[in-house]
């Protein structure tokens, strides 16, 4: 029986494709994927924007700027209290329109269950006005509620009469399953005449993905490992776009097992940034939360590391070298725990650097990577068996820095993996959230960031370069956004075969178990 609806849910996916005019989908390779369809649930609302599912009342574009998505203005009524006006004509991809009520369900249920959608504003009033207005009033105080709505936790989503939830994006779900996610033109959404149908696949890794890339199995290869890239390119009709992301990578420290000041300043100080880079084959070292792209950059310092400057802080602190070229004090030797989870590649590159660069400097250091399944990286951090954390971040998702500030360093971040408890820096992450002037909002970002510098709560490293594979009949996507914007309603290309000539193996599996069907009715 469960073969048999498994069958039937495939076929109707293909049914489906087959009434868009296309039954090739554009086979999309990802590292990670959404483990569920409710966006009420941890990072679900940015994985499902990822995927061209869900969307926002406000988005960010290609050149950073804050556009309306499902909504077309704000306004203030007072310091706590405004007015969001929604596109009269939206739809969900069910066909019911996106009413007021909707919204205000949809920000209201966000707030209440998923921490990060209570970072910016606390707790949140939503209520309908009208039929297209609704007036959200906030217990913290707001410059621009426009950029708090572009956060990728205030999704917007309705349920169904069966209980599935409803999105409005370009696409819409088919088939949900563990590893795979069949997607067919929102019928509502402008354009959806123009556009395939999409297969997302998950890899166990980026050299999965990469072998996958190679054997013309996936059209649109997202985040390739660096060292898989001298082969790939010489293969015929293989397409490599590298570009300069939104995400930094960076290592949070345990300020609760590395308490003293000295010891972190000393390992940030060790860390060639340059090494770094160089080692991930592309990028830009930095100390600055904010890429040098946006007017919240603020780094002057110099990029390579100081050694000398860092033992002479670690001796300061106690911890001399012994005999066997150890760090100790008091007869015990410093040792740390420095995680990194798989599913960036680029962090367990960085990994590697820094053990090296630790050890040299006479630290002992075990290097722990986490599992596939999320929930372990999860554990780790829950349980603090962590010294340092290596860890990827966009700190611009909405344009503008308070979530990241206010997420991953007011002391009561829902992100705040260094444990930091900075009356000062609290004090000053409110002063932005009621900045409303841009110079004023640029310094206040500024000194934050020099008071997390002199505190050392994280270690920020370098804003990396990706690098993604595209097939012949995918040539003309253009990547950027890091991956928060992959699958995007400019995701169109001619239906055709996939380079090397093969069919992709969902289609071709499609056209066996609609063959096979027509065969068992005869």
């Amino acid at each position: 029986m469960f073969a048999l609806v498994h069958i039937l849910s495939i076929l109707s996916f293909g049914l489906v494709c087959a009434s868009q005019g296309n039954d090739d989908p554009v086979v999309v390779g990802l590292t990670f994927l959404a483990e569920s369809t409710d966006p009420s649930e941890g990072s679900t609302p940015w994985a499902l924007t990822s995927h061209g599912i869900a969307e926002k009342l406000f988005t960010v574009d290609k050149n950073g700027n804050i556009v309306g998505q499902l909504a077309t203005s704000v306004a203030k009524v007072s310091d706590f209290v405004w007015d969001v006006t929604i596109q009269p004509d939206s739809k969900f991809s069910d066909g019911t329109p996106v009413s007021s009520e909707a919204v205000a369900f949809s920000l209201m249920e966000q707030n209440n269950k998923n921490p990060s959608a209570q970072s910016s504003l606390g707790n949140m009033t939503v209520v309908a006005l009208d039929d297209t207005t609704v007036r959200i009033e906030s217990e913290r105080q707001t410059h621009m509620m426009d950029a708090v709505l572009a956060e990728w936790a205030f999704v917007i989503y309705s349920k169904a009469s069966d209980g599935n939830f409803v999105f409005t994006g370009p696409f819409a779900i088919a088939v949900f399953e563990a590893e795979q996610i069949h997607l067919v033109p929102n019928e509502y959404y402008l354009g959806a005449t123009v556009r395939s149908s999409v297969l997302i696949k998950k890899f166990e890794d980026g050299h999965d993905l990469a072998t996958a890339f190679k054997d013309d199995k996936v059209d649109i290869a997202f985040q390739l490992p660096i060292d898989t890239l001298p082969d790939l390119r010489k293969e015929k009709g293989a397409r490599i776009k590298s570009f300069e992301v939104g995400y930094h990578y960076m290592m949070f420290y345990n300020m609760e097992t590395l308490e003293d000041v000295r010891i972190r300043k000393a390992i940030d100080l060790a860390i060639d940034r340059n090494t770094v880079s160089q080692a991930l084959a592309g990028g830009k070292g930095t100390r600055s939360l904010f890429p040098d792209n946006s007017p919240f950059f603020s780094d002057d310092s110099e990029a390579g590391g100081d050694p000398d400057a860092a033992s002479k802080l670690l001796e300061e602190a106690g911890w001399a070298l012994n005999t066997s070229g150890k760090r100790a004090k008091d007869g015990k030797e410093l040792t740390v725990q420095l995680v990194a989870y798989p599913h960036r590649p680029g962090l367990l590159i960085s990994q590697k650097v820094i053990a090296e660069t630790l050890t040299a400097l006479g630290i002992s250091v075990t290097t722990i990577v986490t599992g596939q399944d999320w929930s372990e990286t999860e554990q780790v951090i829950n349980d603090r068996s962590f010294d340092l954390l290596m860890w990827a971040q966009h700190t611009l998702p909405a344009g503008d820095p308070l979530w990241f500030l206010t997420t991953f360093f007011r002391s009561d971040g829902s992100n705040n993996h260094a444990h930091i408890n900075s009356t000062t820096i609290d004090l000053y992450v409110d002063m932005l959230s009621r900045s409303e002037g841009h110079d004023e909002r640029v310094m206040l970002s500024q000194t934050i960031q020099d008071f997390i510098l002199e505190a050392v709560p994280v270690s920020n490293l370098v804003t990396p370069f990706w690098h993604v594979g595209l097939s012949e009949r995918a040539a003309d996507y253009e990547p950027w956004g890091s991956d928060y914007y992959v699958i995007r309603s400019d995701l169109s290309v001619a239906p055709g075969e996939v380079s090397g000539g093969q069919r992709s193996a969902a289609a071709q599996g499609l056209l066996i178990i609609c063959a096979t069907f027509m065969v068992v009715m005869l």
